[in-house]
């Protein structure tokens, strides 16, 4: 049996200080039900089983006082154990067998699973829902409890979850997308009074959140904080910008101090911004009771946060025995029925749509990952990131704070039920001092949407934000229809209304009413393209679930494959038809195009074997398909050029004479194809485009891009004969993880991109922890020793153990 982990007592520096402690490490895992533990008992902490130490962790299971011992031999003819048995069943378990292994979070339990072929389950990813159960043991200071607080922080558990502690049950939580924060000073053990045990049920059969693969288990962090008694109240801390002008920006501050003790404590609070110091009022706070603060700083010269500056401020709010750091932008967001306003200035919102999964690791997801999904989409010329359709986690809204990226932070439901209101306070309170957010939705298609129950749980739920936060855009993410029909009173109560899909013909038809109806009506794309492809294909196969990257011939909306104007065909809209929307309609802001990555689950348009979508403009490992190139084009500035396809007969469709279709994307004023050297002629690009057919030829396909002049980029694709070698190359490193992409070449060190090999894997000086390749149709259960390559890529993904890392691929 595992010893129980330790957490260490503080140093002098920081005793009485509040302090976080990780707790991701030496879980106990075990899928699938057991015989769950009560949730009730008759005498307290007396649940047993798993929910207490076992015979290895503990002598004791619970520690009786001697008048509880007596009570025990009274009832079981002088036997401790009999008696407890006898009370809370806790001869249950006594031990853990074979069944359980050792795992580490963030932790996605259906990862491992074997995919099925269920079409109940095709929309979620084809994985069976289960059950799964987490126990941690660990050891707190003797005499913590006489100076602090202890917090136990799920940052996300999924989907439905039962925790217990030290042999009572503690709490359950309803939704996977909101954190669990629970007070647990007294229940705790501290010191000689034995190790705690934290037992969780994690169940996602009971129906789930979304249409899309969710994924099972303790999927984020979970850490104990340790608090001083008299403390900051660290979700209350708030600084906000009231009010810019072009030399000081008006900062509103906000902080709650906490008095846990028995006895009125004087509290001054400081804050410190921008190294000058904020001294608010001196108060006596009564026991057990809490005084907020309220106050303005005027920050003179301030850097202002945008996405291409993502200037950031530290706010320090100070107590005797406290201290809380959080990072702030200064801005200020206005929409009108011009469009949207970034401090001031008229912005072209370039978003996308993203859910939170990850090929190889599933929903578990660390900083690391997270960032790097980011700054993919950074380098592509993204500034607005919606989290769809559920609340944003805290590593997404870091990673977009530092690297630069407005986020609409999403609500899950349109409902108004006391724990759906309470979850979505929750969310505002924990994100709203992020310098990323830009925008709360209450919902994203709800069919009771512009409707008087809409109208009154909108409002509601508008009434919960705006109570909260008073510097950001409420909005709702709205599917119409062609009449353009809407509730008046439903549109008042949002400062903007999100419609999705007004590039397709019936969505925009009623936008294009509502607009006419309600000229000052402020409207924004919340969603647009849904745009089918899959990485490195160049013709539909039905079989395979792939999808031509010139534009599929299958529907979202019709069987079979179609021909082109049919509803549905290729997507909801091809991206140069939501482009070329958005220069007509600048007024709604920009565009939020679906999605950013594949995602599992929703494997339109196909069905089984096709376990994920094709949406992405990156495949679900981070890979760019060719139209990550066209949205680059558009959106940087640094010059480059992107052709298509790959080069390769048998990945092509040649038409009777055989000619191929090749095409470009720039954002340069021409280019010029050359296939084996010969011209196939300059153009002028239009739409960031260009397009040509030629004869198909073995060799090489290069473009060059110029403005009237030189050369300023150049792209090639050449043809490739068989793998003979397997590259290794890094391609974001974080705090904790590196990512690898693993390529198959050929003798001249061409990229084979019809290669779909399996290659051996091996790692020193670190761990892999998730392998993938892009594949929408991938149903192999993953290995960590191995990974197939699809279209000549896969990804894997290595936790570093030593400063040396080194991953080998052979095949």
């Amino acid at each position: 049996m595992k010893k129980a982990s330790k957490l260490e007592p503080y140093s002098e520096e920081l005793k009485n200080m509040r302090v976080k402690e990780y707790l991701n490490d030496d879980w106990q895992f075990h899928t699938g039900e057991l015989k769950a533990p009560f949730k009730t008992a008759k005498k307290a902490h007396a649940l047993g089983g798993l929910t207490a130490a076992l015979p290895a962790e503990n002598e004791h299971r619970i520690l009786p006082s001697a008048g509880g011992v007596h009570f025990l031999k009274l009832i079981a003819q002088g036997n401790v154990e009999m008696g407890l048995r006898n009370l809370a069943g806790t001869d249950l378990t006594s031990r853990l067998d074979s069944s359980w292994q050792m795992v580490t979070l963030p932790h996605d339990w259906k990862v491992a699973q074997h995919f099925v072929n269920n079409p109940a389950n095709l929309m979620s990813g084809s994985k069976e829902d289960g059950v799964g159960y987490y126990r941690r043991v660990f050891e707190l200071p003797a005499e913590l409890f006489k100076s602090h607080r202890v917090v136990l922080h799920f940052d996300g558990v999924m989907r439905m979850a039962d925790i217990w502690l030290n042999g009572a049950y503690l709490a359950h939580n309803n939704s996977g997308y909101t954190s669990i924060d629970l007070d647990i000073t007294e229940m705790a053990n501290y010191g000689d009074e034995g190790p705690n045990v934290l037992l969780v049920r994690t169940d996602t059969t009971t129906g789930p959140e979304g249409w899309w693969y969710e994924g099972a288990g303790i999927y984020r962090s979970v850490w104990l904080e340790q608090v001083p008694y008299v403390s900051l109240n660290e979700k209350s801390l708030y600084v906000y910008t009231k009010s810019l002008d072009e030399s000081s920006a008006d900062l509103g501050i906000e902080c709650a101090v906490e008095n846990h003790t028995d006895n009125p404590q004087v509290v001054q609070p400081i804050v410190e911004i921008n190294e000058e110091k904020i001294s608010l009022e001196k108060v006596t706070i009564p026991a057990h009771e809490q005084h907020v603060y309220h106050a303005n700083y005027s920050l003179k010269d301030p850097m202002l946060w945008t996405p291409e500056t993502p200037n950031l401020y530290t706010a320090r709010f100070k107590l005797t025995d406290d201290l809380v750091q959080k990072e702030f932008g200064v801005h200020t967001f206005k929409y009108n029925e011009n469009g949207f306003y970034l401090n001031g200035n008229r912005y072209e919102l370039h978003g996308v749509c993203e859910h939170q999964d990850f090929g190889g690791v599933g929903v578990a997801l660390n900083q690391d990952i997270v960032s790097y999904k980011v700054s993919q989409m950074k380098r592509m010329g993204v500034n607005a990131w919606r989290s769809a359709h559920h609340f944003a986690s805290e590593e997404l809204l870091t990673a977009c704070d530092h690297l630069g990226m407005l986020v609409i932070n999403e609500n899950r439901l349109l409902e108004s039920t006391p724990w759906r209101v309470n979850d979505l306070e929750k969310m505002v309170m924990a994100s709203r001092m992020h310098a990323s957010i830009g925008f709360w939705s209450v919902a994203n298609e709800e069919l009771i949407g512009n409707t008087a129950l809409g109208e009154r749980v909108a409002k509601k739920l508008v009434q919960t934000i705006k109570k909260c936060d008073y510097e950001h855009l409420v909005m709702s993410a709205e599917l119409l229809n062609p009449e353009g029909t809407v509730d008046e009173d439903y549109l008042k109560n949002f400062d903007v209304l999100g419609v999705n899909y007004p590039e397709a013909g019936v969505m925009g038809a009623g936008a294009e009413l509502i607009k006419q109806n309600h000229p000052h009506l402020p409207m924004m794309s919340t969603e647009n393209a849904s745009y089918f492809s899959t990485r490195g294909v160049y013709k539909d196969d039905a079989e395979k679930c792939q999808c031509n990257n010139f534009g599929s011939m299958y529907s979202m909306v019709l069987p079979g494959k179609r021909k082109a104007g049919d509803p549905g065909v290729g997507g909801t809209a091809h991206p140069e038809t939501v482009m070329d929307y958005f220069r007509q309609h600048s007024y709604m802001g920009g565009v939020f195009l679906w999605t950013a990555f594949d995602y599992y689950g929703e494997p339109s348009p196909f069905e089984w074997p096709g376990i994920g979508s094709q949406f992405g403009i990156c495949d679900n490992c981070g890979f760019p398909k060719d139209y990550y190139y066209y949205y680059q084009a558009h959106w940087t500035s640094d010059d480059m050029i992107h052709v298509m396809p790959a080069w390769n007969r048998d990945a092509l469709e040649l038409d009777s004479d055989g000619k191929v279709a090749v095409r470009a994307f720039s954002n340069a004023q021409y280019a010029e194809l050359f296939v084996n050297g010969i011209s196939y002629g300059r153009k002028a690009l239009n739409d960031c485009e260009v397009n040509w057919r030629v004869p198909y030829a073995d060799g090489e396909l290069k473009v060059c891009a110029d403005n009237g002049g030189a050369v300023v980029a150049a792209d090639c694709r050449h043809t490739s004969d068989i793998a003979k070698k397997v590259n290794v190359s890094s391609v974001y490193s974080g705090v904790q993880d590196t990512l690898y992409e693993i390529s198959a070449v050929d003798q001249n060190g061409y990229l084979v991109e019809s290669s779909n090999d399996t290659v051996d894997l091996s790692i020193q000086g670190g761990t892999i922890i998730g392998t993938g390749n892009g594949n929408p149709a991938n149903i192999e259960t993953p290995v960590l020793n191995q990974v197939r390559l699809f279209n000549g890529r896969a990804l894997v993904i290595v936790r570093r153990v030593d400063p040396q890392v080194e991953l080998t691929a052979n095949y």
